[in-house]
């Protein structure tokens, strides 16, 4: 039993329930920065053969893991986690982590005694999960002697139920939704990384209220397949909580050549008097954002319509703004005219990393006047800002005159 399942049992000896815990948005640890010892424990809040239970738990303990110095392109921590496969008795077992429990039943890779659960009797093979985000992003480098081998990483919301997979995948009535990030081999050489993004989105087809989340991750979509020593590397999930709209109507008129990620527009109206909040209707990408709509007035010809959409996860926000003016077809109002909204940039205050609502190259300016960070970035990407000291930042984008005040906590 390692030093984090010590802590867990002796210290807090208690049943992991949804109802007693605070709304997560994104798991623990999601970069696996921290870890319970050497380079060969089990990153914190993650499990693996070394904690498995079931009749071949000791057969199947044997290490399957390893915590590697780095970060995947962009990213900022110290670490990230490679898992691979490998043979026991002539079987193959999978690499395997999970945030469940694993349970080795059987020799035979396929059986369905073999299996990830949520244990929801400990808390070190539980992790409570209430939220619905829209789409899973998680980084990925992944080495197969076949082409053909799929690694994968799935995150599954469930009920209140122990619910294993793969034996309950099947059953909707047992969760709410499932994200499935697959990838054939990225690199054909065992000893060089090729990282990528995988962007998936949660599907929710399933009845259950959401309780719990079990993410798992293997080197092999089927048990026992691949090969030996395939492995996969494994930094920064990250769940996206959806602030876009997909309309917006001024006066009971659509705005037209509307795209989400657009923010900016301009269009004409007959009376620029009646222009008021109550004129003003959108419909969010899902159903959980909030919107909160503001009309303020520039001059007797000219309003500015700001609505600003928070997502489920209370941080993600974006700002569509709408320059709405009273005045003949003829005028020369078009986006380019608009004055510019500045991007949004998210969360602030900050922690690891930040995003910004559109391509960019961004300068990151301290108190002092020095740049700390110059870069280009696209739309929705995570920035990584650990590394950065707590403080007081400037936020500039290149080609606009705006600055935008960054606090990192």
């Amino acid at each position: 039993m390692t030093m984090k399942k010590h802590i867990l049992f002796f210290s807090i000896l208690t049943i992991c329930t949804s109802i007693a815990a605070a709304q997560q948005f994104q798991l623990p640890n999601p970069g696996f920065e921290q870890w319970d010892g050497g380079y060969d424990s089990e990153p914190t809040h993650w499990n693996t053969f070394e904690s498995s239970d079931g009749s071949y738990s000791s057969l199947a303990s044997s290490n399957h893991h390893y915590r590697r110095s780095g970060h995947r392109p962009g990213g900022s921590g110290n670490y990230f986690l490679t898992i691979y496969t490998k043979s026991i008795v002539g079987v193959k077992a999978n690499g395997n982590m999970t945030t469940g429990r694993i349970h080795a039943g059987s020799m035979s890779a396929s059986s369905s005694d073999n299996y990830n659960y949520t244990q929801r009797s400990n808390s070190a093979f539980c992790q409570p999960f209430t939220a619905t985000p829209d789409s899973m992003y998680v980084w990925v480098s992944f080495y197969a002697g076949s082409s053909n081998s799929t690694a994968q990483v799935e995150a599954i919301i469930h009920g209140d139920i122990d619910f294993k997979a793969p034996n309950d995948v099947g059953n909707t009535s047992k969760y709410k939704g499932r994200a499935v990030a697959q990838t054939t081999r990225t690199t054909s050489s065992a000893s060089q990384r090729q990282w990528k993004q995988l962007k998936v989105p949660f599907v929710y087809n399933g009845s259950a209220d959401a309780a719990y989340i079990l993410v798992n991750m293997t080197t092999n979509n089927i048990p026992g397949s691949g090969d030996k020593n395939d492995s996969l590397s494994i930094d920064d999930i990250e769940f996206i909580y959806s602030a876009w709209l997909t309309d917006i109507r001024v006066d009971g008129n659509t705005i037209e050549n509307f795209e989400k990620g657009r923010l900016n527009y301009a269009i004409h109206v007959d009376d620029i008097a009646a222009i008021g909040t109550s004129n003003v209707d959108f419909t969010t990408e899902v159903p959980d954002a909030t919107v909160e709509t503001s009309v303020s007035e520039i001059d007797d010809t000219t309003k500015v319509i700001r609505l600003a959409v928070t997502a489920e996860d209370g941080s993600t926000q974006r700002t569509y703004r709408i320059t709405a003016t009273c005045g003949t077809p003829g005028d020369p109002l078009d986006i380019s005219n608009a004055e510019p909204a500045f991007p949004v940039v998210y969360p602030n205050p900050a922690n690891n990393q930040i995003t910004i609502d559109r391509d960019c190259t961004i300068y990151l300016t301290d108190l002092k006047g020095h740049v700390v960070m110059h870069r280009k970035c696209l739309a929705s990407e995570p920035i990584g800002i650990g590394h950065l000291p707590r403080g007081v930042y400037f936020v500039n984008i290149e080609g606009t005159k705006i600055v935008k005040k960054l606090i990192i906590k």
